[in-house]
This record gives C-alpha cells, sequence and structure tokens, in this order.
C-alpha cells in the first residue's frame, strides 16, 4: 500500500486507538470516594494463609486471597501472628477450601483521618453459629524493603479480632494503621473480613475489599462521561489538523530546482494529486525574466521541466550574485490559489 493512501486513513486509525486508551483508562481509575461498601457473597472463596520465617518472596501475587503472617520480630512482622500460628494448627501455609457461607457480612470502610479506618460490619447470619469470631484483617501488597528483593505480597500488617458469640450484630471498629502507612498507601491497602469459630476455625463468611482511594479519580459516571468528550474534542481535532496537513502535502505539487549542464537554472513542477494550473512566475530584483514562462497545465501526477531564463533587472547592471528569488503562481483543482517559493542559482556570472 503506498504511503498516500496510508497517510488517508492513519490519522483516523491513531485517533480510534488513543480514544480507546482513553476511554480505558478513564473507566479504570478507581472511582474516588469517601467510603466503600461491600457485601460478602453467599460462597466464601479458596484462600491460602502463609507463616514464612523469612522474606523470600515465596508468596504469589494473583488473583486468590492471599495472608502473609511474618513473625513479629521481623520488618514485616504483627504482634498477632503467633497467635494465628497457634490457632491454625503450627502449619506453615494453610489452605482453605472454598465452601457455602453460612453468615452475610456487608461492610463500610471510611477514612477517620490519614491514618485511621472506621469499620462497620454488618453480620446477618443465615444459620445458628456458636463461639463466633470477626477478624479484621489489613494485607498490603507490593511491599518494597530496602535492600530485598523482590517485592512482598499480601502482608499482614493489622489484626483486630472481636467475638461476637451468637447473635446477628453490627461492629464497630476504628483502627490506626501502624508501620507508617497512611491515606498514601490506600492503592496498596485491602481488607479482608473473615467470620469464624474462635474453637474449630470453621469458617461462615469472608469478605475482601479494597480500602477508600482519596482524590483516585471522578466521583460519578457523568465526570467520567464529560472527560471523555473533552479528550474525544482534543484528539478529534488533531486528527483533523494532521488530515489537513496530509492532504496539502499530497494534493499540492512539488517545486524544485537545479542547473542544466551549462549552469542556467532549470525549474521542475510536479502536480501532486490534483491537477494544478500555472498561472505566473515572477521573478525578484536584481533579477527580470529574459523570456517569458507561459502558463500552463499540469494534471494529477506528472512533472514539467521549466527553464528559468533571467538578465539583470536593470540594463547595463552587473549582478554580483547567483542567487535567484522566483515566486510562483498556481491553482490547484478544489484547493484554490497558492503561491510557492523558489530559490534558484546560476553559473557565476561573466
Amino acid at each position: 500500500m503506498g504511503t498516500e493512501k496510508v497517510g488517508a486513513w492513519m490519522p483516523f486509525f491513531v485517533a480510534f486507538i488513543l480514544l480507546s486508551l482513553a476511554g480505558w483508562g478513564l473507566w479504570s481509575i478507581p472511582e474516588n470516594s469517601d467510603f466503600i461498601e461491600k457485601k460478602s457473597d453467599e460462597t466464601i472463596p479458596y484462600f491460602v494463609e502463609y507463616f514464612p520465617s523469612d522474606m523470600g518472596g515465596d508468596v504469589p501475587d494473583d488473583d486468590v486471597i492471599r495472608m502473609a503472617w511474618y513473625p513479629v520480630e521481623s520488618e514485616l512482622g504483627t504482634l498477632k501472628t503467633d497467635d494465628r500460628y497457634l490457632e491454625l494448627g503450627e502449619l506453615s501455609i494453610v489452605e482453605h477450601a472454598s465452601k457455602p457461607a453460612t453468615a452475610i457480612l456487608h461492610s463500610t470502610i471510611i477514612w477517620s483521618s490519614e491514618q485511621s479506618l472506621n469499620i462497620t460490619v454488618n453480620i446477618n447470619l443465615t444459620s445458628e453459629i456458636e463461639n463466633g469470631i470477626l477478624r479484621l484483617i489489613l494485607i498490603e501488597d507490593d511491599v518494597d524493603m530496602f535492600g530485598r528483593t523482590p517485592t512482598q505480597h499480601a502482608v499482614v500488617r493489622l489484626y483486630d479480632p472481636t467475638p461476637i458469640n451468637e447473635g446477628n450484630g453490627t461492629i464497630y471498629r476504628e483502627l490506626t494503621l501502624v508501620n507508617g502507612l497512611n491515606i498514601d498507601d490506600a492503592h496498596r491497602l485491602r481488607f479482608v473480613i473473615l467470620l469464624s469459630d474462635m474453637m474449630t476455625e470453621e469458617n461462615y463468611a469472608l469478605l475482601n475489599m479494597p480500602v477508600p482511594l482519596a482524590n483516585s479519580g471522578p466521583v460519578e459516571m457523568g465526570q467520567r462521561v464529560s472527560t471523555f468528550m473533552g479528550l474525544g474534542v482534543i484528539i478529534l481535532s488533531l486528527t483533523a489538523i494532521i488530515r489537513a496537513e496530509w492532504k496539502r502535502e499530497v494534493m499540492l505539487p512539488k517545486l524544485r530546482g537545479g542547473r542544466n549542464a551549462q549552469g542556467k537554472p532549470i525549474a521542475y513542477l510536479k502536480a501532486g494529486r490534483r491537477d494544478v494550473h500555472l498561472r505566473e512566475v515572477r521573478v525578484l530584483a536584481p533579477w527580470k525574466l529574459s523570456k517569458g514562462i507561459r502558463a500552463m497545465d499540469l494534471p494529477a501526477g506528472t512533472e514539467k521541466k521549466i527553464p528559468v531564463h533571467v538578465k539583470p533587472s536593470q540594463v547595463g547592471d552587473v549582478v554580483q550574485t547567483a542567487c535567484i528569488e522566483t515566486q510562483w503562481s498556481i491553482e490547484v483543482d478544489e484547493m484554490g490559489g497558492w503561491v510557492l517559493d523558489l530559490t534558484l542559482y546560476k553559473a557565476p556570472p561573466t
């Protein structure tokens, strides 16, 4: 395919790609919100808990819910790690199979300060339970430790257990973040809210949810649409400008100059993708045409070699320059009139 044909549709193809990327980016930005509200599913998903003795990066980063409990004496440790380790039978890896939930959790998370989260969990039991305990587990992903690679995932940063006994109810907790975490780290934080039996560790319900991202993006769909429309206008305007420049480039004739074997100036006029009518050629002082160049028509795609005969504009003058400034007045089919400048050179004067 010729470059001229490619230029005809390429700006629109690029505009389509840019609009697609803009749309994908806008709709993938998490919605800015002061709080997040979410309800657990009727099924407890498969999840895994780890008790690594070092920071070797052995916890995968994938779609599975994972929790890594590091020793309290390590840089990633939490005070409740030993308690959880005993509760789960002192195993290094504990896999929890997916099963039907026997309760529904409905939680709301809101920032009460830059370092504190207010969490409300409503518990709706679908069957009777005994010795219930609600565990709030804060997870941090992509933890970058100085001098250690790779980054650590699913690191348990905070653990807050609350016994609930047997009935439905609502738990209110205000948790202060540790390890220097604050609202700026929200994109790496999430909560696992787990309802289980504190004696048997049977799981009744699980809710995995992020924390609110302040100032992260649009607050409503209308803002996304208006932003997308604004970007669309800008991109389409740039597309129109590029298309116009391409059209001017391929539709207008090409004018270049040279010299023949005798050193006399000669011009080459080549029509673009539109017919060209040469109306007039003017030569600027200190030169003038010694032999007129007649008007002519050039069909699209054809080229004409035109000798340019000049002499000093003043009789008897000796011109010391070999530079000849010319102006070519043309009309291009469907594009109107244009004036093209061309600098020619002739052999040094004798």
